[in-house]
């Protein structure tokens, strides 16, 4: 973190209060609200736990980020120890001080924002996630009489999960005070993390990434769990099955995976849908799709090895009508061109975001979707990695979609000139073909990312991509015109 110099007024009032604790506790009550977020870091800094106990139980603020100031939990840490014994105090009294308003004590990695607002002190962002709106009050809202508890919940396999175990017992002991986890990210299912979950409220979950090597037997646990995470907005799974799935028959709604895709009932609030790897869901994506609720804001499928069926019934989901982003990185798409732009139009308003990385496009198929593409009025990242496309299509792509104000970051195969009759990259006709873009960017009279991959095998996890930018590029990368700031 790094400090802005304050003014020299506010410096001298809180050293002052700090050289002597009782003196800063003492006058807790008569400090304005804007001192104590700053008052709060310098306690922390310096160690004095006696005033964070105390400003604890004079907060005037109704959350307190203390997740954004400790990355590295664990029960021993004297910050938390000083933070939870003066809720301690708090909760022993029948009506709480008027000063304080502490309502949700915030252990995620999140609140950098309101440290940094109070305090000028600017600290790094560790979650890059879309913001979801808040759902509103859970079914448990109305039995939280003081304080909310929020914390992220990972449940891996051998790393054991001190820190929440230590959390879950001490409110336990405690009445009115409710754990709440909005964000869970599962790398195990074993029978103590499942005892874990089923310890929590699920309706509070918001976010949930799966990411696990199970059995069949697995998966059905985890879909009883998963229906009742009836407040869920972001869905991420990457699950692999080991034993195969069973033979799918007609009209038995007894089979895993029929079970497993009904539990998509429950989920009522359901805005992104990310599956990674979800080859278990081959024939079966239908049943899933059948059973959303309300439109996607965001749908990704990557890696899948998907039936054409799959394919016609994804493109023909009245879900994925409203999408903001689009990704399909590694779905074949060579024989549902047509399905491919029909749903493009349809989402044209909308979509900003859009992936058709190593989706075997070739001329043809990429040529049939350029007047869909520029309809595309929002569009601000485009990728087409990994594709066989020659130099005059990509020619016929920058063209057409030269009136999109919002496209900025565009990502190409190197053209299909730039490869020997056996495969093997030309650097200089890359480089000539790469001056030749650039020189259409120029006629064409915008600025632009455009990044081409020399490589064809590269990955798009290595480059800055969509919203999220500043990474270095690889040097099998070229930028060709950089959008200016």
């Amino acid at each position: 973190m790094s400090y802005n110099k304050p003014t020299s007024l506010l410096e001298l009032a809180i050293q002052s209060l700090l050289r002597d604790e009782n003196l800063t506790i003492s006058s807790l009550r008569s400090l304005p609200a804007e001192l104590f977020p700053r008052l709060f870091l310098e306690a922390y800094a310096h160690r004095c736990w006696k005033t964070l106990k105390a400003l604890v139980q004079s907060w005037p603020f109704d959350r307190l980020p203390l997740g954004a100031l400790v990355q590295d939990l664990f029960p021993e840490n004297e910050t938390l120890k000083a933070v939870l014994d003066g809720i301690d105090v708090l909760l022993q009294q029948k009506v709480l001080p008027s000063r304080c308003k502490l309502r949700v004590l915030d252990l995620q990695f999140t609140g950098q924002k309101f440290w940094s607002a109070w305090t000028g002190v600017h600290f790094p962002v560790f979650s890059q996630r879309r913001h979801l709106e808040a759902v509103g009050p859970s079914r448990n809202e109305k039995a939280r009489c003081c304080l909310e508890v929020c914390v992220d919940l990972f449940l891996s396999g051998e790393c054991g999960n001190k820190m929440f175990v230590y959390l879950l017992n001490w409110i336990k002991k405690r009445k009115g005070v409710h754990l709440c986890c909005r964000t869970v990210t599962i790398y195990s299912l074993s029978r103590k993390n499942v005892q874990l979950l089923n310890n929590i409220s699920l309706c509070d979950v918001q976010e949930l990434e799966v990411n696990c090597t199970w059995t069949i037997s697995n998966l059905q646990t985890f879909g009883q769990l998963l229906g009742r995470m009836n407040n869920l907005r972001r869905l991420c799974l990457d699950i692999n099955i080991l034993d195969g799935i069973p033979s799918k028959q007609l009209e038995n709604q007894d089979h895993p995976i029929t079970e497993f895709t009904s539990e998509f009932l429950q989920l009522l609030h359901l805005q992104e849908l990310y599956l990674e790897s979800a080859s278990f869901l081959q024939g079966y994506l239908d049943q899933l799709l059948r059973n959303l609720h309300n439109q996607l804001e965001v749908f990704s499928v990557t890696n899948c090895t998907l039936t054409e069926e799959d394919v016609n019934h994804l493109f023909q989901s009245p879900h994925i009508y409203h999408l903001k982003d689009l990704c399909l990185r590694g779905v074949p798409l060579t024989s549902v061109s047509e399905l491919l732009r029909a749903l493009l139009e349809i989402n044209a308003a909308t979509l900003q975001h859009l992936d058709l990385g190593l989706c075997g496009l070739q001329d043809p198929q990429l040529e049939a979707l350029l007047p869909a593409l520029s309809s595309c009025s929002q569009l601000s990242s485009l990728s087409l990695h990994g594709n066989r496309l020659s130099m005059d299509t990509l020619e016929k792509l920058l063209c057409c979609t030269s009136g999109l104000q919002h496209l900025s970051l565009q990502l190409f195969p190197a053209p299909l000139e730039t490869f020997s009759r056996h495969g093997v990259p030309q650097s200089g006709t890359f480089d000539l073909l790469c001056t030749q873009i650039s020189k259409i960017l120029q006629d064409l009279g915008y600025s632009r990312s455009i990044m081409v991959y020399f490589l064809p095998n590269l990955s798009p996890d290595s480059i800055p991509w969509g919203p999220n930018l500043g990474i270095t590029v690889p040097p099998s990368v070229v930028i060709l015109y950089r959008k200016e700031s």
